[in-house]
């Protein structure tokens, strides 16, 4: 292995490490130490690549909110219809949530708790991806109403609504240890979509 790719494999190993502690015992109970030696490497390796373990929670961060924008990209991507797209996400809801597959929630919400200062750069960047994800879900609904006379204050609302489902069942699915957070927020969907009668 070459000395680049032994880096990348180094670096790779921590950012692994890392996430899976701070997603499954949080970010104030995970020590750096247990970062290191679960990774495998040694102090000065962590060292080398992240000046801080706020500085590798942000970079965790950062690889989760690309993971998962993709995955729901290719996600909707299979819908023939903005509607079907819109379901799409719900369906990737209830499957990313379902009992054994997310069991501590949402890692951004757990962040928000463990990080008090609204200023931080933990919350801005939780902010971020929170925005990014309702935008999505707003373009989603913009197309489904193209053409239908809706104002744009209308549309809002209605992404709005949209995105807090979503929200909720980030937050259900994990107390419940089930499905039906994300089914129940796609009925309510289905209804303000109008695909209901």
């Amino acid at each position: 292995m070459s000395p680049t790719a032994e880096k990348l494999a180094v670096r790779d190993r921590l950012l692994e490490t890392a996430a899976r502690l701070f997603y499954e015992k949080g970010y104030v109970s995970t020590g750096v130490n247990e970062v290191i030696k679960q990774a495998g490497i040694c102090k000065a390796s962590f060292y080398h690549h992240f000046k801080s373990k706020e500085d590798l929670l942000v970079t965790t961060l950062e690889q989760r909110h690309d993971k998962m924008m993709g995955e729901l990209r290719e996600v909707v991507s299979k819908g023939s219809t903005p509607a079907e797209k819109i379901g799409r996400v719900f369906e990737w809801l209830g499957n990313a949530c379902k009992c054994g597959v997310s069991s501590n929630g949402c890692a951004y919400l757990n962040m928000v708790s463990e990080f008090r200062d609204a200023s931080s750069r933990v919350r801005e960047l939780v902010r971020w991806h929170k925005d990014v994800f309702r935008r999505f879900l707003f373009e989603l609904v913009e197309a489904h109403f193209r053409g239908q006379g809706k104002s744009e204050d209308e549309l809002k609302d209605v992404g709005d609504e949209i995105y807090l489902l979503a929200e909720a069942v980030f937050a259900a699915s994990p107390v419940h240890q089930c499905t039906w957070p994300a089914e129940t927020a796609w009925r309510i969907v289905s209804s303000r979509l109008g695909l209901e009668e």
